[in-house]
Formats: C-alpha cells, structure tokens, sequence
C-alpha cells in the first residue's frame, strides 16, 4: 500500500465512523422523543382534568407535536440532546430548555 491508499483508507473509515456517530445520535433522541411523548400520555390519562381526550400527539423522529382540539393551541417539543430540548408554544419560540423546564412549559400549556 502506498501512502495515497493509506490516507484513502483513513479517511474512509473516519466517514464511516461519523455516519455511524450520526445515526446513533438520532436513534437518542428519537428514544428521547418517544419517551416524552409516552410520559406526556400517561400524564393526561392519570390526570382526566386536562383535555386529554381532545388532546391529539405525534411522534416524528426527534419531534414531539401536542394540540387540543377545541382550541387548536399547538406546542412542539425539539430533543436536540439527551436533556436538552426546543420549545414552541402557539408558533412562538421558547428557546432551548432542560427536562425540568421544558416539562414545566407543557405543564403550563395543558392548564390553559
């Protein structure tokens, strides 16, 4: 092997290594996600004041969309990183958030 095939081969396998690096991070935070979406479930069917029947949820990918029905009041959860996640509440933008802060935002959101 010559010095061209060498380098060829290291920076093959770097990209293959960032590809891989890039999936397992989206797989997650897609874990992430699902897990939020399934708590927030749970949530509003121990809690039968909120409107969860009239509460309608979807799941894609790293993205977590809630609204009601009767008020078509929206907010949208973005897991960016293990713990750190992006608010939009009534197409407003909330910024980035922790778990604590984000769960205390959707709180909010279902008690309005």
């Amino acid at each position: 092997m010559g010095i061209f095939d060498v380098d060829a081969k290291k920076i093959a396998d770097e990209a293959a290594a960032a590809v891989r690096a890039e999936e397992q991070r989206k797989a997650e935070l897609n874990q992430v996600a699902r897990n939020v979406a399934q708590d927030l479930m749970s949530y509003i069917g121990m809690n039968p004041r909120l409107q969860g029947p009239d509460i309608e949820t979807g799941v894609d990918e790293n993205r977590v969309t809630m609204r009601k029905m009767r008020t078509s009041h929206t907010v949208e959860i973005v897991c960016t990183a293990p713990g750190s996640f992006e608010l939009t509440v009534d197409g407003a933008g909330h910024g980035i958030a922790d778990q604590n802060a984000m769960a205390r935002t959707v709180l909010e959101w279902l008690e309005r």
